[in-house]
């Protein structure tokens, strides 16, 4: 008796992985998903292995379920949750160069959207093109808002609406390729005693807190004028345009 095998043909295009690397900066964040999570726990957390595989149980899971392309990108937040500029640009060019690496091992399964720091756009600009240019990525992949140590706004946050991103804007459309905006969970300071989410723990994640936060984002890109400044602009927002 013959076993049908799936059909192939479908393309993911929302796929997270992990660098080795990125073991420190996910533990810092692995307690809002996993309850008691601290940075020894998180290495050895049932989703870490899946998220640091990407040949074995991924390539095999994409066979049996048809699933004949997949776009990978580094889980959130990657460089938007770095509040250093020079450790961003140095966190997302690291990912960018083993994630480039990874998908040379198998060219016909895998892609990659890059990850880039958003601090300024002048870094953002130059990480993007060479991401695109160099590695042959497909895209930039941005974990909503930019944690930022000064030159934010009282939160300590970057919105990419502003005006200084206009070059970065401008870069994208001359690169062809698209934004994908992500969600990410809140920052620690936002989960303080008192504060929105600190006190509705309960809705954090996926349930609503990030299609809330990252809404608003969207809205604000949408209205800002910057697809009125640069036409050529393409931005993706998944989960259904995150309501």
């Amino acid at each position: 008796m013959s076993t049908a095998k799936p059909p192939r043909g479908t393309i993911a295009i929302e796929e997270a992985v992990l660098n080795p690397d990125g073991l420190s900066w996910l533990a810092s964040s692995a307690a809002l998903f996993n309850p008691g999570a601290t940075p020894s726990s998180t290495a050895t957390h049932g989703h870490t292995p899946l998220l640091l595989d990407i040949h074995t149980t991924r390539l095999a899971k994409m066979d049996a379920h048809g699933v004949e392309y997949m776009l990978l990108s580094l889980t959130s937040p990657g460089a938007q949750g770095e509040p250093s500029p020079s450790a961003a640009v140095t966190l997302a060019r690291d990912a960018n160069d083993w994630l480039a690496a990874e998908v040379a091992k198998a060219a016909t399964r895998f892609g990659a959207f890059a990850s880039i720091s958003m601090h300024n756009a002048e870094d953002a600009a130059t990480e993007a093109r060479r991401a695109v240019k160099e590695l042959g990525m497909y895209g930039i992949m941005l974990n909503d808002y930019q944690v930022v140590q000064s030159g934010g706004d009282v939160e300590g946050k970057k919105y990419y609406d502003a005006a200084e991103y206009d070059p970065f804007w401008k870069t994208v459309e001359e690169l062809g390729v698209p934004v994908y905006l992500h969600p990410r969970y809140p920052q620690d300071k936002d989960l303080e005693k008192g504060t929105r989410y600190g006190e509705r723990k309960q809705i954090l994640g996926a349930a609503v807190q990030f299609h809330l936060d990252l809404s608003m984002h969207i809205y604000a890109i949408c209205s800002s004028g910057v697809f009125d400044r640069f036409p050529g602009v393409q931005v993706i927002a998944g989960h259904l345009g995150e309501g």
